[in-house]
């Protein structure tokens, strides 16, 4: 007999199976599981570092949080719920946005679904759009000293920069959530910010917008805590610094 003998082989495989049937049925049970979790987990690393670890822990942490998340992100019948305006009294149903908010041209950008981080996957920005989102921050903040600082942002990764909401009393929905983090822009271009309730639901209605699949669940971030898609041109990025402006009004605004 050969040193290869393919019915030897079969013969002692069929053996093992029977003496040992609860091991090999788990092993074969794993197989297809495995198939569908593999894409997720690829696509997850694919997003890039976000506030969770870029590993396999980050998507199986994001994956136990799913059970707790918005079932949709653009459903503006979140803000009609009895009650939800309570925490961003007096100034959450008013409006901070300076200018008429036109219509946001086109369809939505393509959003992964994994509940963090939050990225959008078509019509992102460079490098050197981000690098200017991040100066007007910069820029923001050395005009306001008094209440604005960037710092690292403790909602992404560590070396994502943030605007921050310094002065104090902190309003109670930004003391406990984001602890003053009211902005910071991914490395796509988009960028999450808390808009009051009025802003969002907005920003939301005309296509720059959706909640990001947290907001407002067990106080864990503001419910007007959305993302703000990047910036496609000129115009987008101008509609964008406003959207930063009304931002920055709203959650200063019980401290004028």
């Amino acid at each position: 007999m050969s040193a290869w003998d393919p019915s030897r082989l079969y013969s002692s495989a069929l053996s093992y199976i029977r003496q040992h049937p609860i091991l090999f049925t788990s092993a074969v049970a794993v197989i297809p599981l495995a198939a569908l979790i593999m894409p997720s987990y690829r696509g997850y690393i694919d997003l890039g570092p976000g506030g969770l670890p870029h590993n396999a822990f980050g998507w199986l942490l994001q994956e136990t949080l799913r059970p707790l998340s918005l079932s949709s992100t653009i459903d503006l019948g979140v803000f009609q719920k009895p009650g939800v305006s309570a925490p961003y009294e007096p100034h959450g149903n008013s409006r901070f946005l300076q200018e008429p908010l036109p219509q946001r041209r086109g369809n939505r950008p393509t959003i992964p679904n994994y509940v963090a981080p939050q990225r959008q996957t078509t019509e992102t920005g460079d490098a050197s759009i981000v690098t200017r989102m991040n100066n007007h921050l910069r820029e923001l903040s050395s005009r306001h000293p008094e209440k604005l600082a960037v710092k690292a942002s403790g909602l992404e990764a560590k070396e994502n920069p943030a605007l921050f909401l310094i002065s104090s009393p902190l309003p109670k929905y930004l003391e406990k959530s984001t602890k003053g983090e009211i902005v910071h822009i991914h490395g796509e271009a988009s960028s999450h910010m808390v808009l009051s309730l009025t802003d969002a639901k907005e920003a939301m209605a005309k296509g720059w917008a959706e909640l990001h699949p947290l907001s407002g669940v067990m106080g864990l971030i503001p419910l007007p805590y959305v993302m703000i898609y990047a910036p496609r041109d000129e115009d987008e990025f101008g509609q964008w610094a406003r959207f930063v402006d009304a931002a920055v009004a709203f959650t200063s605004a019980s401290q004028q």
